[in-house]
């Protein structure tokens, strides 16, 4: 089955680097627009379907307009992580330095402590140190995908952190227009992808993946705190809720050193003394 895989990749580097489990902070969860005000009414007739395909071609178009271009970015940012389990891990800085379609590297600390796990990913490897038990982690991205039960993709992972659309196309259908929203749909062979933009210039607001396998298995996103770096508009505030068995909830609060297209460095040393994994 496919999964939303990079956010269970986040999950899994993240839940690695945890040291301390505080009081849990409510991660708040965003509904979707209720407001009906203004749908574009639909029917079979040959005209209403060229004006939707004609509509369609024209969401496309302004989603395209609004995706993140880069050859590098780096940011610094905190996540909380908590689950219906009790799982809850407050506080996490992160700093998340990318190169466009090479590598993601990501630097894990909690208070007191620096730097307690550093990850890098390609295309074709994972790599993980763990400082606090001198622990690494060396994949392949297939073995990694078995050992940690977690099929991610490495573009999809990085649209996610750069704040892209995660698995939209142009197979837009489903079209509801309100005053202030535009709700889509986009097939895929395994999932279905909605989205919630902004109607004014259609920033993403929601999206939510769902397993055609499984009704109860779906990914939710809400973006928000938008903020123009560099000519970019950058959601600076991420939410993310992961339903299958149980719920996993995400918060991601970009804060701080948020840059595009400035030099990078992505240093990744495995001391000679840490267990292999």
């Amino acid at each position: 089955m496919r999964r939303t895989a990079l956010l269970q990749c986040i999950v899994a580097v993240i839940s690695l680097a945890l040291l301390s489990c505080g009081s849990a902070k409510k991660i708040t969860r965003a509904n979707f627009p209720s407001d009906t005000s203004g749908i574009v009414k639909r029917d079979s007739s040959a005209t209403t379907a060229e004006a939707e395909r004609a509509l369609a071609a024209g969401i496309s178009e302004k989603m395209k307009d609004n995706h993140i271009d880069f050859k590098t970015f780096e940011a610094k940012l905190k996540v909380d992580y908590n689950s219906d389990k009790g799982n809850s891990f407050n506080n996490i800085r992160a700093n998340v330095r990318m190169i466009k379609d090479s590598v993601i590297w990501i630097s894990c600390s909690v208070l007191i402590l620096d730097d307690v796990v550093r990850c890098m990913i390609t295309k074709d490897s994972l790599k993980l140190v763990n400082r606090k038990d001198k622990t690494v982690l060396l994949r392949d991205i297939a073995t990694a995908k078995e050992t940690l039960n977690i099929p991610f993709d490495f573009a999809t992972l990085q649209d996610l952190l750069i704040g892209n659309a995660i698995y939209f196309n142009d197979s837009i259908t489903n079209i509801v227009k309100t005053s202030s929203v535009v709700s889509f749909s986009c097939q895929h062979p395994t999932l279905i992808s909605l989205f919630n933009v902004f109607a004014d210039d259609f920033g993403l607001q929601q999206s939510k993946v769902t397993d055609k396998d499984s009704a109860g298995r779906s990914c939710e996103l809400t973006y928000g705190e938008y903020k123009t770096v560099q000519g970019r508009k950058f959601p600076t505030q991420r939410r993310i809720f992961i339903e299958e068995k149980n719920i996993l909830k995400i918060a991601m609060d970009f804060k701080d050193k948020i840059e595009f297209d400035a030099p990078v460095s992505t240093p990744f040393r495995i001391p000679a003394n840490y267990t292999k994994e």
